[in-house]
C-alpha cells in the first residue's frame, strides 16, 4: 500500500509558518555585497552625498532618483523607492538588525 501525504493536524500547522519569519536583506544591501572594495567604498560615498544633499531651493543634485539611475545604467536594477526605504532604516536589512 502507497504511503500517502504526511498529515497535518491543525495545531502542527498553526504552529509552524510557511516561510522563514525572519527578513531578508534589502536589494540595496544585495548589490552591495555584491560589488568589489572600491566600488562599496564609492557607493558609500554617493549614499552619503544623497544623505546630505540639502538642495537649498533647488532641484537635488544628489537625490535616491539619480543613484537609482546610475546604478540602473551599470546592470544593478533597483528602484528610488528601494533606494529610500534603505536610508530611511525601513528596509528589511534594518528591520532585521532590530529582531537580533
Amino acid at each position: 500500500m502507497a504511503d500517502g501525504p504526511a498529515t497535518v493536524t491543525l495545531v502542527d500547522a498553526l504552529e509552524k509558518p510557511l516561510r522563514n519569519p525572519q527578513p531578508k536583506q534589502c536589494l540595496f544591501s544585495r548589490v552591495r555585497e555584491s560589488l568589489n572594495q572600491e566600488e562599496v567604498d564609492a557607493l558609500d560615498r554617493a549614499l552619503d552625498k544623497v544623505r546630505t544633499d540639502k538642495n537649498n531651493g533647488h532641484r537635488k543634485v544628489y537625490s535616491s532618483a539619480w543613484l537609482s539611475s546610475v546604478l540602473t545604467s551599470q546592470g544593478y536594477a533597483i528602484s528610488s523607492a528601494t533606494i529610500q526605504r534603505h536610508l530611511r532604516n525601513i528596509c528589511g536589512c534594518h528591520l532585521e538588525d532590530d529582531n537580533e
